[in-house]
């Protein structure tokens, strides 16, 4: 099966996105509903998955966030991990379903405990979402949720995302938590960092011994 232009499709929707179409009783953009339809052919779950990642920001972009959370809630029924946990999250928040999307995203961190992966992703997300509320109380909570959460075990895991902490910071949550956290991102970069530059003399090294013959 011929794989789809994800790049080329979506400049082929864009002049659509103003445009309303019904889908199973959901008023979405016209675009999206154009992504949408190649999931009826499409069999690689990796491209399913940009599918609807691209289908609900088009939702976006188009300030139907209804249609995003549909639209998110389908994502999650066929790829139930964090990830789309995350997505929903986001998608209820843009719908002014804070609650539910503190749910989601806290369902989204025990997940990728559980799975131990994406721990920092999804203690970040559910911060970000947090702050959102404007509640100094809420903050602080997902703060110290997210302190308890560097203790559990990961696989792998990317850097501790800390875009947060300024809003954080200027709401008035807690400043011990977010100097804490904020330290521990540093430390997470500082050895990532290391060993990039670890896995960089490995490649020259190996580099040099190809060149020579051995």
């Amino acid at each position: 099966m011929k794989r789809i232009d994800l790049r080329a499709l979506l400049k082929q929707v864009e002049p659509h996105r103003n445009e309303v179409v019904e889908i199973d009783g959901v008023s979405m953009p016209k675009s999206a509903a154009m992504l949408l339809s190649g999931l009826a052919t499409e069999t690689e779950w990796n491209v399913r998955i940009e599918l609807y990642g691209c289908a609900i920001s088009e939702c976006g972009l188009a300030d139907n966030t209804a249609a995003a959370v549909k639209l998110a809630q389908a994502y999650h029924q066929e790829f139930p991990h964090y990830i789309s946990l995350m997505t929903l999250s986001g998608a209820l928040f843009e719908n002014n379903e804070q609650e539910a999307g503190l749910l989601h995203a806290r369902e989204a961190l025990e997940l990728a405990i559980q799975r131990q992966g994406g721990v920092n992703d999804a203690a970040g997300n559910l911060v970000r979402l947090s702050v959102k509320t404007g509640t100094v109380e809420t903050v602080n909570e997902a703060m110290e949720t997210l302190i308890d959460s560097t203790d559990v075990p990961r696989t792998g895991d990317c850097v501790l995302d800390i875009d947060w902490c300024d809003d954080a910071e200027a709401l008035g949550a807690d400043m011990e938590l977010i100097s804490w956290i904020r330290a521990v991102a540093e430390t997470q970069m500082s050895h990532t960092e290391r060993e990039r530059e670890r896995e960089s003399r490995e490649r020259a090294k190996q580099k040099y011994r190809e060149d020579r013959g051995g």
